[in-house]
């Protein structure tokens, strides 16, 4: 069986989806995207005519928006092997929830939903994974986890946290080789870190808070949308440990706006948690969830900001 998926490229979320693909089907290939440009990679393939050279095509923690939703539904050679897997508020509120080939659930009984867990419970139910495979379920739930922030939130359980830094220490097609390489071997144990993991699972917290603290010196404060907002330039992966960084710390502000020039993208999370980032992403051209979301830096933002640099020096 021939696969095609479209996956978040951000975070151990979208990766999580690609690893569990490559376990439940013999030739899969992936496709990593944003949001913002999701269409326009669907697009490649309706164009080339290779859309329809695959048995099943996945979009997970990602959505499908107008015309792509229609288009996907009014073809009777895609619209029965064509499947979206998300968990964002703003899909249900877009209604890009109409189709049977849609399945968008924001939470359901085991708490909030991923795109990995979702996906999960999907292939277990058609029977193309084991439900029997502990190692497979508690990667599914440790991804769950971390993405929802439950891991903070409800579990205080630090390994669904210690995922996402192996996966910040690899980068994205190694660890969706780890992770692949680690679950093929089905021995009835629990999903654990080797050695190797734990040293650089070590060595990344060693450099985040490293990082951490030169961030937090770097901080501007303006007023956006009438709320106080905590800005800072960074690299994208340390987005989600600089939040809970100010958290702890107490830092005054409402949300943080991390500007990631190297994603190409803009991070907003909530601080006090009466505040609602995805509206105030929504007003940058954005979309995510209320406390975690995100808006992409126009080819035209970054030459601001370049020519703004050079200007000052």
């Amino acid at each position: 069986m021939k696969v095609l998926l479209f996956t978040h490229k951000s975070d151990i979320d979208g990766m999580g989806n690609a690893v569990l693909a490559k376990l439940a089907f013999a030739d899969v290939e992936y496709v990593l995207c944003e949001t913002i440009n999701l269409q326009k990679e669907i697009k490649k393939y309706y164009d080339n005519g290779n859309i329809y050279a695959y048995d099943m095509i996945f979009v997970t923690d990602l959505w499908l928006e107008e015309p792509t939703l229609s288009k996907v539904a009014n073809d009777e050679r895609l619209k029965n092997k064509f499947f979206v897997f998300d968990h964002h508020k703003s899909a249900i509120e877009g209604n890009y929830n109409k189709y049977d080939f849609t399945t968008i659930k924001v939470s359901n009984e085991n708490g909030l939903c991923s795109g990995t867990s979702l996906f999960y419970d999907w292939l277990v139910s058609n029977k193309f994974l084991n439900s029997d495979n502990q190692k497979i379920k508690d990667f599914s739930e440790l991804t769950r986890k971390y993405d929802t922030w439950e891991w903070k939130t409800k579990y205080n359980e630090e390994m669904p946290h210690e995922l996402t830094l192996l996966f910040d220490a690899v980068g994205c097609s190694n660890y969706i080789k780890l992770m692949f390489d680690k679950l093929s071997i089905d021995d009835g144990e629990r999903f654990t870190f080797s050695e190797l993991e734990k040293m650089l699972i070590k060595n990344k917290i060693e450099q985040v808070e490293e990082k951490l603290a030169n961030y937090a010196k770097q901080v501007y404060y303006e007023e956006i949308l009438g709320f106080k907002a905590g800005i800072v330039f960074i690299d994208y992966e340390y987005r989600n440990d600089l939040t809970e960084y100010f958290r702890n710390h107490h830092y005054d502000m409402d949300f943080v706006m991390l500007i990631a020039l190297d994603y190409g993208v803009i991070s907003y999370r909530s601080i006090n948690d009466n505040v609602n980032v995805r509206l105030i992403a929504e007003a940058f051209g954005g979309k995510g969830h209320d406390k975690a979301a995100g808006s992409p830096i126009s080819e035209e933002k970054k030459r601001t900001l370049i020519r703004v640099l050079t200007d000052n020096k």
